[in-house]
């Protein structure tokens, strides 16, 4: 079984396993009337708020790109939207797609293309992470509010998940950092950890470092830096809004104090999202959902696996209907792409 297979074969178990644990014990009788009660006046806002947050991001990944090229800000909702939209595929190879679309669009390195969603992808896991923080140290509460328990267990098992994550965050922001102000510090501690290596390997690693490293300029610009850490921060805080429409979709306004979406978000995305990066997010989205909805703060499991499905495919079906635009408008390949045919060149 070669590679792409065998993520094909997870990313359906992890699915299939998301999905039981969702469902299970749930009458599609119940779930079919929390559907049908749906009142889809409350969803316009929140697909609004999904397409002001990509509009925040293509801003945002333009600072980051701008140490490499200077890049206008509507020349990277292509790559970006087509990207996103190829994370439908197994192993995040919307990360790659995105990628590869940049830097052929630009004409820039696809290493220093990789690395400005690298670091992209470093402050949105910072970010979240700090938001779970501010939950466990303000809301503790909201995480034993049903089962007391299973709340306590739940409780240390996410600060658990949380140190470790931001131990991790911080290490490579400080080795990026590194890069930047003590390059030859960073190459040596490189050169070390290769040097087990075929030379021929250990060029080609030497030179991606290198080219990896022009991507983390950002670091080094203060002002851009500021502006992309307030984007992030304005990008989580549309995202957290964006829940809480779906709220009323559902008639559960009244049970919810508005900070719960907070506790949405963590969960799904800091740590199911996370731990389980299944294609498209299916399954790993939904139970998040249930179990911060259901399992926390005591929501109809019905109607909280109908919120998941119903916010999924807001988030989704957005993203996938405009990355498809752009990629019947410009002529792109997903497929392949992925597969590795042009990224290899």
């Amino acid at each position: 079984m070669n590679k792409k297979h065998l993520h094909l074969v997870i990313g359906i178990a992890i699915i299939a396993l998301s999905l039981f644990y969702a469902f299970r014990g749930v009458k599609i009788e119940d779930l079919c009337n929390a559907l049908l009660s749906v009142r889809f006046i409350y969803l316009v806002p929140a697909v609004l708020l999904v397409l002001m947050s990509y509009l925040f991001r293509a801003m945002r990944w333009r600072y980051f790109i701008r140490s490499v090229k200077e890049v206008r800000t509507v020349n990277l909702f292509s790559p970006m939207m087509v990207g996103f939209m190829a994370n439908m595929l197994p192993a995040r190879a919307g990360e790659f797609v995105r990628a590869y679309l940049l830097s052929k669009k630009e004409d820039i390195s696809f290493s220093s293309s990789f690395a400005t969603i690298f670091i992209e992808r470093l402050f949105d896991l910072t970010l979240v992470l700090l938001l779970l923080m501010f939950a466990l140290l303000f809301m503790p509460e909201a995480f034993v509010s049903g089962n007391a328990a299973d709340g306590h267990q739940l409780l240390d098992k996410v600060k658990i998940f949380g140190a470790v994550s931001f131990s991790l965050c911080l290490f490579i922001f400080m080795f990026s950092a590194l890069l930047q102000f003590r390059n030859e510090w960073a190459m040596k501690m490189v050169g070390f950890f290769i040097k087990p290596l075929p030379p021929k390997w250990g060029k080609k690693i030497i030179g991606l470092v290198h080219s990896f490293s022009e991507g983390l300029s950002i670091i080094r610009d203060r002002r851009g830096f500021a502006s992309t850490a307030l984007l992030s921060v304005i990008i989580w805080g549309t995202f957290v809004f964006t829940y809480y429409p779906l709220y009323f979709a559902f008639d559960i306004q009244d049970q919810l104090p508005f900070l719960s979406s907070l506790v949405v978000l963590c969960l799904t995305v800091a740590i199911f999202i996370t731990v389980a990066p299944t294609p498209g997010f299916l399954g790993s989205y939904h139970l998040g959902c249930v179990t911060a909805l259901h399992g926390i703060f005591g929501i109809q499991k019905a109607v909280a696996l109908s919120y998941g499905i119903v916010a999924w495919m807001i988030a989704m079906g957005t993203t996938v209907l405009i990355g498809a635009g752009y990629a019947l408008k410009e002529n792109i390949s997903v497929g392949r792409i992925s597969a590795g045919d042009e990224t290899s060149q």
